[in-house]
């Protein structure tokens, strides 16, 4: 294998096995493929190294004395620190019970020796390709969820503001720039005779024939300057009904975007 050519994912993989050459051999044939490598010789010590700092993935021998592979993987599943990290089985037991019992106690793929250095490479890189997806999908689902979190409370957050100003009797309204109602209250709903629904898909120009398109972006930029002006104006209904009202605008600014907030009282 021509390790120039194929430069895996820098990654940190702690081999067990109570076999010094073993462990020599596959040490050596990781270190040379990219890897960082931890190794140890007994299950005890394996698992105080996972403790400890958790490896990225796990190479485990089965026949150990003192505490079996079998046993070693129980442990580290049983931990909420080592549960998560990938375990390998390394055995010259090719049994089919062998194997069952490994993907039984929580191993995720299983290596029977002799092994070649080609297998070891695409067994390892494979599992941890899919340990980093899995882990991506745990983090975009979180952040998802936060997301969720966040919108239901800004909604809740909006619904009460609508409550609040649904109290007032006067009527509300908030207009933009280009003098599209983008905001109302009931009152001003009941007032008009529009439904919330119509009266935002209106301009200022629909329900106040004082301003027409022409004079709006000069009469805009005026209330801009002075934040806040009080005047008395005519507003037109849903039956073209005509009624005198006194206009309280302020001026505001949300995110950058500029807004007239007009309170509105029937004279």
């Amino acid at each position: 294998m021509n390790n120039n050519q194929t430069q895996p994912p820098k990654a940190n993989i702690l081999v067990v096995d109570d076999t010094p050459d073993n462990l020599r051999l596959l040490s050596a044939m990781l270190n040379q493929l990219g890897y960082e490598v931890r190794r140890v010789i007994n299950g005890h010590t394996a698992l105080k190294t996972a403790q400890a700092a958790p490896p990225d993935l796990i190479l485990l021998d089965v026949m150990m004395p003192d505490m079996n592979g079998y046993e070693v993987c129980q442990h580290l599943k049983a931990s909420p620190q080592t549960r998560d990290i990938p375990v390998i089985f390394i055995s010259a037991l090719d049994g089919v019970i062998d194997k069952v019992k490994a993907f039984a106690v929580g191993g995720i793929d299983y290596i029977t020796k002799p092994f070649s250095e080609e297998e070891v490479f695409a067994r390892v890189e494979n599992n941890l390709i899919i340990q980093r997806l899995q882990k991506q999908l745990i983090e975009q689902n979180a952040r998802l969820q936060q997301e969720i979190r966040e919108r239901q409370k800004a909604e809740s957050a909006l619904r009460l503001s609508q409550f609040y100003l649904d109290q007032f009797k006067d009527s509300i309204l908030f207009v933009d720039s280009d003098a599209q109602i983008v905001y109302v209250n009931e009152a001003a709903c009941f007032t008009l005779g529009y439904s919330r629904e119509q009266l935002l898909t209106m301009t200022v120009h629909d329900i106040n024939p004082n301003f027409p398109a022409e004079i709006w972006r000069s009469h805009w930029e005026e209330l801009k300057h002075k934040a806040y002006f009080s005047f008395e104006s005519t507003l037109k209904t849903k039956k073209n009904h005509e009624i005198s009202v006194e206009i309280t605008i302020n001026y505001l600014e949300f995110n950058g975007i500029g807004y007239h907030c007009a309170n509105i009282r029937k004279l």
